[in-house]
C-alpha cells in the first residue's frame, strides 16, 4: 500500500464522489428548465453551458480542495505519513500521490462537463458548432490547471497547519482570483497607487481560466497564440505554488 492506492481506496469506500458525479450530470439538464427559456428557447443552450461549468467549478472548489485538505491532514496527524515514510516512501512521493488519488475524481467531473455542453448544448450552425468544441476542451484544460495547483497546495498546508487552513487558503485564493482580482483591477486604474500596482501584478488570474463568458455570448474559442500565454502563465503559477506547497508538506505531526 502507498498513499496513492490507500487516498483512491478510502475516496472510493465514502461514496461521496457519487453524490457529486450525479449533481454534475444532473444539475446542468435540470435547472435551466425553472427559468423562463419558453420566452426564448435560444438562451436555454446558453443557460446549460453557464449551468454546467458553474457546478464543475463548485465541485472544484468545495470537494476537491476540500478532500485534498483532509487527507493531507489525515497523512500527517494520524503518523500515516511517518509510517510510510519508515518504508521508504518519501514526502514528495506521498504529497504526490495523495494529489493524484484526488485529481483522479476529479476527472470525471470535468469530462462530464465537456460531455454535456457538447450534447446538450451544441450549437447548431456549424461554425459554431466547431468553435463550441475547442471553447470547452479549452475550459477543461485551464480549469484543471487551476485547480490541480491549488489542491496540492491544500494537501502541504493541511499536513503542516491542519484541515481547516489547508482548504480556507487555495479556496480563498482561487475565489480571489476568480472574483477579486477584477475589483482590484478597477481600483487599481482608478487610483494611482504603486502598492495596489504590484499586488494587482503578483495576484493570481485565475478569471482568465473561466471561460464561462464566451460560451454564453458565443464569442468563440481563444485565439491560438492567447491559448499558448494562458498556458505559460497557468504553468508558471503551478510552479511556484507547487513549490510551495511542497516545502509546506510535512510527514509528520508538529510536536508542542
Amino acid at each position: 500500500m502507498d498513499p496513492f492506492r490507500l487516498t483512491l481506496t478510502t475516496l472510493f469506500a465514502r461514496k461521496s464522489w457519487v453524490l457529486v458525479f450525479l449533481l454534475a450530470v444532473a444539475l446542468p439538464i435540470v435547472l435551466p428548465y425553472f427559468t423562463p427559456w419558453e420566452a426564448n428557447t435560444k438562451l436555454l443552450q446558453p443557460a446549460r453551458a453557464q449551468t454546467t461549468w458553474t457546478v464543475t467549478w463548485l465541485a472544484g472548489v468545495l470537494w476537491t480542495l476540500s478532500q485534498a485538505a483532509r487527507f493531507g491532514d489525515n497523512n500527517s496527524r494520524t503518523g500515516i505519513g511517518a509510517y510510510f515514510r519508515s518504508q521508504g516512501c518519501g514526502p514528495l512521493k506521498q504529497i504526490f500521490g495523495i494529489w493524484s488519488a484526488v485529481m483522479l475524481f476529479l476527472l470525471p467531473v470535468v469530462a462530464c462537463a465537456v460531455v454535456v455542453c457538447l450534447a446538450f448544448a451544441m450549437p447548431a450552425d456549424s461554425g459554431e458548432a466547431s468553435m463550441w468544441i475547442v471553447t470547452n476542451l479549452q475550459f477543461a484544460v485551464l480549469f484543471l490547471l487551476t485547480i490541480g495547483p491549488l489542491a496540492l497546495l491544500g494537501v502541504g498546508l493541511a499536513s503542516r497547519f491542519g484541515s481547516l487552513i489547508g482548504y480556507i487558503v487555495p479556496a480563498s485564493l482561487c475565489l480571489y482570483g476568480l472574483y477579486g482580482v477584477d475589483y482590484l483591477g478597477m481600483t487599481v486604474k482608478m487610483r494611482d497607487n504603486p502598492a495596489l500596482e504590484w499586488v494587482y501584478a503578483l495576484s493570481p488570474q485565475y478569471r482568465l481560466a473561466d471561460l464561462t463568458p464566451r460560451l454564453i455570448f458565443k464569442m468563440g474559442h481563444l485565439p491560438a497564440t492567447d491559448f499558448l500565454i494562458y498556458l505559460l502563465y497557468f504553468t508558471m503559477v503551478t510552479f511556484v505554488v507547487g513549490a510551495a506547497a511542497t516545502l509546506f508538506f510535512r510527514t509528520e505531526p508538529l510536536r508542542n
